[in-house]
């Protein structure tokens, strides 16, 4: 478990707030998903991707998106910022891994700074929250790396859930705007893909 030097009342407040006004039903993550599948079938970074499929009549599954970014590392001190992270309604969850750190600093940036600081373990500091209300987010994402690294791998991993149709067809939107240029994995109940994400800006 991370240790958190801050306890932010006002992000637990939040929290608190919108788990009693929304309902948070738990996806299934080994649903049986016959297929699906997105498009557009070449993304670029910034493109919306429209995932459909087919899975049992009812069934809340749940979607997993797993990506890494390097990020490079200044007297002693790593950072990236994401400039709108949307969070989805709903069941959710969200979770960043830090490697060869001190500690790690999750800031949301709104009308005033709310952070949250983890200490490392072993080089090791994660942060990890589920359920977060519902919105667009700008996030800094920092800390102080151990000495000599050069840069600071951040591993992430963020979940939502889809409701199936009677039929058990399901669709849903997903803007890959903070994802950067390469792969990445995103897993649909017991279904897996790798999805490339080439830059649009390159010729």
């Amino acid at each position: 478990m991370p240790f958190s030097k801050d306890n932010n009342l006002f992000l637990n407040f939040s929290k608190a707030l919108y788990s009693l006004t929304t309902e948070h039903r738990e996806g299934n993550p080994e649903a049986i998903v016959e297929e699906w599948s997105f498009f557009p079938l070449s993304p670029c970074t910034g493109d919306v991707l429209d995932i459909t499929g087919k899975t049992e009549p009812g069934e809340t599954i749940t979607m997993a998106v797993v990506f890494s970014i390097t990020v490079p590392v200044s007297d002693n001190r790593y950072e990236h910022l994401f400039d709108k992270v949307g969070i989805p309604g709903g069941s959710n969850s969200f979770q960043v891994v830090a490697q060869k750190v001190h500690d790690l600093n999750f800031i949301v940036r709104m009308f005033v700074d709310f952070k949250r600081s983890f200490d490392a373990d072993n080089g090791v500091a994660q942060f990890y929250e589920k359920n977060v209300p519902h919105g667009n987010y700008e996030i800094v994402i920092n800390g102080t790396a151990i000495e000599g690294e050069r840069d600071v791998r951040l591993d992430f991993l963020a979940t939502q859930t889809i409701k199936a149709d009677e039929a058990g067809n399901f669709h849903q939107k997903y803007d890959t705007c903070t994802l950067p240029e390469g792969d990445f994995t995103v897993k649909v109940g017991n279904r897996e893909k790798v999805i490339s994400l080439s830059d649009g800006n390159k010729e």
